[in-house]
């Protein structure tokens, strides 16, 4: 991997990376980067557990409103945000990896067609996050029908770069910088916080979380639990409300390990860390009549018998 800027610290530019990085993956923030890899190689590595595939890039946007304040300003003198949406990671091995995309380059347009300046997507407020998801979706369309052409801004100058396509699993993913210790599936990606991330113990346990929640969102729990008409929040704890969520949490779990298999992570980490996550956050065990999630037992039964399942079929995961 190639560091080529944090964004923490002002003053600092992003730098030209060496000629190898085009294969190796880049970033601007090592923790971003962190989660995007294991995302990547979920959605890479598991397509065969997916009903349905999308174009993957590899590479992991971030956008002007993002940023709040001074750390706005800097954002653009540091990155060219304002100009589009910017590049904060790209995965090694990845099609944009290949292709020669660099963390720090700013998309301006795919196939002859303008992508949205960082300065637009500020003036849409609350929705900017909608018109982000249309950047990406927008992607995944030109994608879908074979190479785009993507023009990028890369210390000044413009360049024309040809992004192939890989299909693979829905797992889009982003890190949001927060004290709370949570991970959640939106109906398109998982946002896992700060707090959670520092609290995984290696890319296996991580696997584990991002597996589970991507599994969400493949398998349309969100929508599933809307045309149920179950509540959110504290009303989802209660009798049938609370049943159909943890159906969806089970569901979510044996996808999730399935997909972490299939990508080559270590699945014996995936007990210690619900263990450790038990234990921390949920140390009074909840009736199950109230509570929408497994029980630490449950979860160690269904880890057990995926694993078995996953070691008697013909699925092996790479080494």
């Amino acid at each position: 991997m190639a560091f080529l800027a944090a964004l923490a610290g002002p003053g600092v530019a992003a730098q030209a990376a060496p000629p190898e990085a085009a294969e190796q993956g880049t970033y601007l923030r090592a923790a971003d980067y962190r989660v995007h890899e294991v995302a990547y190689r979920l959605a890479a590595s598991g397509r065969q557990h997916c009903p349905a595939l999308l174009p993957l890039t590899g590479m992991f946007l971030h956008y002007l409103p993002e940023y709040e304040g001074l750390n706005r300003a800097e954002a653009v003198r540091l990155y060219g945000v304002d100009r589009g949406p910017g590049i904060l990671s790209v995965v090694s091995g990845s099609p944009a990896a290949r292709s020669g995309l660099l963390a720090g380059d700013v998309l301006l347009s795919i196939n002859g067609i303008a992508l949205p300046t960082g300065e637009s997507l500020a003036r849409a407020g609350a929705k900017w996050r909608t018109a982000a998801a249309g950047v990406e979706t927008l992607v995944e369309d030109q994608l879908r029908v074979g190479p785009a052409r993507l023009k990028v801004l890369r210390e000044g100058r413009e360049l024309v770069l040809e992004l192939q396509r890989e299909l693979g699993c829905p797992v889009r993913a982003r890190l949001a910088r927060s004290n709370q210790a949570n991970a959640f599936a939106d109906g398109r990606t998982v946002i896992m916080t700060t707090r959670l991330l520092n609290f995984v113990r290696s890319d296996d346990e991580l696997a584990v979380v991002l597996g589970h929640e991507a599994a969400h969102n493949i398998l349309g729990h969100p929508a599933r639990l809307e045309e149920e008409k179950v509540p959110k929040g504290f009303l989802a704890n209660f009798g049938k409300n609370a049943a159909r969520v943890r159906a969806t949490e089970e569901e979510a779990d044996g996808l999730g390990l399935k997909l972490a298999w299939s990508s080559g992570y270590d699945l014996n980490a995936a007990i210690p860390f619900w263990r450790r996550l038990y234990r921390t956050y949920d140390p009074i065990p909840t009736p199950k009549l109230f509570n929408r999630h497994p029980s630490l037992a449950a979860r160690e039964r269904a880890v057990a018998e995926t694993v078995a399942e996953l070691r008697r079929s013909a699925v092996q995961p790479p080494r």
